[in-house]
């Protein structure tokens, strides 16, 4: 078994130069050599579709080589057709009848390969052998054409061409809106508008690749070119459609806006486009109908009927028409052979095949009884097609390990079976398989040759048998490019998954034996499983598959005791394909399940195993249940912070059920930003897929969970406990550094109400800090500028969102309201300290939302500390002015009122209203606490003279201090009382009586002692 591990029993030089995917590159010897029995029905023509004829209408080649040589036309002209979409082996069929109908003295095969299908190797294969004066002026004008024009003239010729051809046409031809394509006016505007001509004519339209190909035949390698023009083809992409005219534009701007104008476009481009190549090419209208029939005439009298054979009728552009009709020409015109009779085999794709004129569907029909060959023929669903696969891949795998030297040498039919002299023979085939020819399939074995086959076949047929793609996207790159990987004991590898994935109508791989693989082969579980999948055929004991194959891919066997694997999964149903309908193929240990959980259990299997995409609804409920379980585990107290409720979560947008928070791979709705740092992960396994249908099971009260997973969700739920934490303050923006600039926006928003000062204990702060605020009110807020007041007013309008989001944070809830009384001190301090430790409001990059509302204006902080430093010594100025220091304010207002008796007795009294006010201002001046002033010109003494580093703080101390009312009232009785005094003193100066010289004495002596006070206080500075 050692020498078998790693074997190749093939060159990938071998495989490469030996596997074709296309009919017409091998040799003959290599063709003959890997030709397996093609899967071909015969098929009635209804209309333009076909219908299978009956039961049992699938046939071989063999059937259909009999039918093409023996079937007797009415007319002389057979022309049958072979059907099918690209790669379905139609060119191979002919190619194979080809091989079977070698020319004779009764019989000449013209073969017009798909290789060679430029107009000059076409009509030079259609005339070969005949020599006629008109034939050779039609030879020498096709040579001149070829040889003479370059790719890029003849491009803009068939433009010009098509040009021509589409102003000839008139509103007959078309019907409804699509009249406006046709005529001068019509698409000839649009292919003669310089700018949008560039725009078709740019590399890799069709237009230039129609030039090329009508020059050059068709080389191996290249891939298929295109038989018309498709809507892709239309100029509906321009760079600038205002470049174009006037006309072409408008009418460009009704092709991009409607799809059935697109279609009718392409359908009218189509119709005129061989018009367009006889054209550029010279041949002229009927020409080459008329070389044809010369041709079975010059045949007819050598006694020869014509085996014409083409392998792609669609793409031999430029003749197709007349050359239909030359080979449905009748042979007998007025009761002898006039033309030699011709038997017409064409492959043609099954869109081409619905397109083709009317008369040649009608001679089709006529001479084939109604029914054509079709080669788009699914497997059955009994069989699989397994046998059918196996025997024609078998033939490839044989001939790449001859290689295409040997096969050459040998003959095709003649070529050996490499396995019988192969040494590890007998291993291989027990391990891997053979075909019923002998050949061995190793490195594939049946499942691993069906499961690959569906995965590359196209989505609208499941179980498609295409040839070209079995051999190009299987078989070649296996034996070429994975060989390596082989050889290594690497294979299959991660390549191999990417290549061949999953697919609907194949088994899955359990989820429980997944897991179990997970479990026994850390070092190479995905291996094993794609190695299970495929060549296992999905078991339901990851043990159950050959150990000639383990050994082959360098795999250990797995225990062989229950013991060590554990309980597997119970069987489930035999068939091969599972439908995702069907819940009742889910693994339901025997549960009776509510039918709603059978189906999301079934979609959660076949995420992990068929890796489908899993349902938003079906993920969202995984997520809600992981969010869920984490949230009823976090406990609120560490840190303390209020308990949010699901609903108060959802309205806060915090630990929303989104793919941000539980990102599931491969579920809907994983394409958020930010899904691919969410906190929660779940990547796509089997023991997810367990965890899962576990999780829907207990949300539903239903079935048996796993114990296993229900301690899992325990311990998830443990582990991101603080990850909840850590999202809710993300999301709520209540990080430390969020917390430490809320904290200081509520200090300065304190501070502005008189309410916080850099000068207060932490307590004070704190309690500050977190008081809602909506009962200040500044005594002061006369001597406040006015700037202070209204950003005052707008942050205590705003504040309470400030403080909740901070109590909230802090706190936890007690009493039966669940309001925030209890402040974890320990938490809340250092972020205090922290935040208090500047007094100044510099906002961050990333300002919290809930905390930019109530610090509107807060940008011009420092300009409203200033001007109110200065607004509060102008006021103190004033008031020293008027007393100074060590004077009682209570004695200057006994003075007033006296004087304001006195100056009553002489006649200078004020007037009654003003005698009023200035009662109630000495009142309150007797009343005010005169300290206020004492306390300002300490506050701005220390601004004054404090050390730098804290003189800010001074300044924050001194304009945020609330000064109360008293200092309002003093500042307003000096003035009002000054005012008076001077008033009076003018007054009793224009008196010229007795009386009045008295008063004015009394009144001089008052301002007298008025002034020597003042004129104290102004000589101070100066002491």
């Amino acid at each position: 078994m050692a020498d078998f591990q790693g074997f190749l029993c093939w060159t990938p030089e071998n495989a490469a130069t030996t596997i074709n995917t296309e009919a017409i590159s091998p040799s003959p010897a290599v063709f003959l050599a890997t030709h397996a029995p093609l899967r071909i029905r015969r098929a009635r023509i209804q209309g333009r579709r076909l219908t299978p004829t009956d039961t049992d209408s699938v046939v071989d080649e063999t059937t259909v080589l009999g039918d093409f040589l023996n079937r007797r036309a009415d007319t002389g002209a057979l022309l049958m057709p072979v059907v099918g979409d690209s790669g379905s082996g139609k060119s191979h069929l002919v190619r194979w009848v080809r091989e079977q109908v070698p020319p004779s003295d009764k019989r000449q095969v013209i073969y017009l390969e798909k290789s060679r299908t430029s107009l000059k190797a076409v009509i030079e294969e259609l005339l070969r052998g005949i020599e006629d004066d008109a034939l050779t002026s039609l030879r020498n004008d096709i040579n001149s054409f070829s040889e003479g024009a370059d790719e890029t003239a003849v491009a803009r010729r068939l433009i010009n061409a098509l040009n021509e051809s589409l102003a000839a046409t008139s509103s007959r031809e078309m019907s409804g809106d699509a009249r406006v394509l046709v005529g001068p006016r019509g698409l000839a505007t649009i292919l003669q508008d310089p700018y949008i001509q560039e725009h078709m004519l740019a590399p890799g339209r069709f237009v230039p690749q129609l030039a090329h190909q009508l020059l050059h035949n068709r080389e191996s390698t290249a891939s298929e070119r295109p038989p018309g023009f498709t809507v892709d083809d239309l100029p509906l992409d321009l760079k600038d459609p205002t470049q174009a005219a006037k006309v072409s534009a408008g009418l460009m701007r009704h092709l991009v806006a409607r799809s059935a104008l697109q279609a009718a476009a392409v359908d009218l481009l189509n119709q005129h486009l061989e018009a367009a190549v006889r054209s550029v090419a010279n041949l002229g209208t009927g020409r080459l109908h008329e070389a044809m029939l010369q041709v079975r005439q010059a045949y007819a009298r050598q006694g020869k009927e014509i085996v014409l054979l083409i392998e792609d009728f669609a793409l031999i552009q430029g003749v197709q028409r007349e050359l239909l009709d030359a080979v449905t020409e009748a042979a007998h015109r007025e009761g002898r052979v006039k033309y030699a009779p011709v038997r017409t085999l064409m492959a043609v794709t099954t869109g081409y095949f619905q397109d083709l004129p009317e008369t040649a569907m009608t001679r089709v029909s006529a001479a084939t009884a109604g029914y054509v060959y079709d080669l788009d023929v699914p497997f059955s669903e009994d069989d699989i097609g397994t046998e059918p696969i196996a025997s024609f891949v078998g033939r490839y795998l044989n001939a790449a390990r001859l290689g295409r030297e040997a096969i050459e040498r040998l003959g095709g039919k003649n070529a050996p079976n490499q396995c019988e002299t192969c040494p590890v023979m007998a291993e291989c085939h027990n391990a891997f398989g053979v075909t019923q020819e002998g050949y061995g399939l190793y490195p594939f074995n049946r499942p691993a040759l069906v499961r690959a086959v569906h995965s590359v076949a196209p989505a609208n047929q499941p179980l498609a048998f295409i040839p070209r793609t079995v051999l190009g996207s299987v078989v070649r790159p296996v034996l070429v490019e994975h060989a390596s990987a082989i050889a290594e004991g690497t294979f299959p590898d991660s390549r191999f998954r990417e290549r061949f994935r999953q697919v609907e109508q194949d088994k899955a791989l359990s989820t429980p034996v997944s897991e179990k693989v997970d479990l026994l082969d850390e070092l190479d579980g995905e291996r094993r499983k794609l190695l299970l999948e495929f060549w296992g055929d999905a078991p339901d004991d990851p043990r159950d598959i050959e150990a000639g194959i383990l050994g082959a891919f360098a795999f250990r066997p797995l225990p062989q005791d229950d013991d060590a694997l554990g309980r597997l999964a119970p069987p489930r149903s035999p068939d091969r394909r599972v439908e995702a309908t069907e819940a009742k193929s889910v693994p339901s240990e025997g549960e009776q399940l509510p039918e709603s959980l059978r189906r999301r259990l079934l979609i959660i299997e076949e995420w992990a195993s068929r890796e489908k995409v899993l349902p938003q609804a079906v993920a969202r409920e995984i997520r809600g249940i992981v969010m869920e379980a984490v949230r009823l585990r976090y406990r609120w107290q560490s840190p303390p912070m209020k308990e949010i409720t699901k609903t108060a979560l959802k309205s806060e947008k915090v630990w929303q059920n989104s793919s941000v928070i539980v990102s599931i791979e491969g579920a809907g709705g994983e394409n958020r930003i930010g899904a691919d740092s969410a906190p929660i992960r779940f990547r796509r396994s089997a023991a997810n897929s367990l965890f899962f249908q576990s999780l829907v099971k207990i949300q539903a009260n239903a079935g048996r969970p796993r114990a296993e997973d229900v301690r899992r969700l325990a311990r998830l739920a443990d582990v991101h406990a603080r990850t909840f934490n850590l999202e809710i303050r993300r999301q709520l923006e209540i990080d430390d550094s969020d917390l430490v600039m809320g904290i200081r926006a509520s200090l300065l928003g304190a501070a502005l109400a008189g309410q916080a000062r850099p000068d207060m204990s932490e307590q004070q702060l704190l309690s500050a800090a977190l008081d809602y605020g909506e009962d200040w009110q500044r005594q002061d807020h006369e001597v406040r500028i006015r700037q202070w007041n209204s950003v005052l007013e707008h942050h205590v309008a705003r504040r309470r969102d400030l403080v909740e989001r901070l109590r909230l944070s802090l706190g936890v809830a007690q009493g039966t309201t669940g309001a925030v009384r209890l402040i974890d001190a320990a938490r809340a301090l250092p972020l205090l300290r922290e935040a208090a430790s500047v007094w100044r409001w510099v906002p961050p990059d990333r300002l919290p939302s809930w905390i930019a509302d109530a610090v509107r204006g807060f940008s011009n902080w420092e300009s409203l500390i200033e001007q109110q430093v200065a607004e509060l010594s102008q006021r103190l100025d004033s008031v020293r002015k008027r007393l100074p220091a060590g004077d009682s304010g209570r004695e200057a207002a006994a003075a007033v009122a006296k004087a304001l008796d006195g100056t009553a007795s002489v006649g200078l009294g004020p007037s009654s209203e003003t005698k009023r006010r200035l009662t109630d201002l000495i009142d309150k001046a007797a009343a005010a606490d005169w300290q206020v002033v004492g306390t300002l010109e300490g506050d701005l003494t220390k601004v004054r003279d404090i050390h730098e580093g804290e003189r800010w703080e001074a300044r924050v101390i001194a304009a945020s201090r609330d000064r109360g009312e008293s200092l309002h009232v003093i500042h307003t009785f000096l003035i009002a009382g000054d005012t008076w005094l001077d008033e009076a003193l003018a007054q009793a100066a224009a008196r010229s009586d007795s009386l009045g010289d008295s008063a004015a004495e009394r009144v001089q002596g008052l301002l007298d002692d008025w002034g020597a006070l003042v004129a104290e206080y102004e000589k101070e500075p100066e002491q």
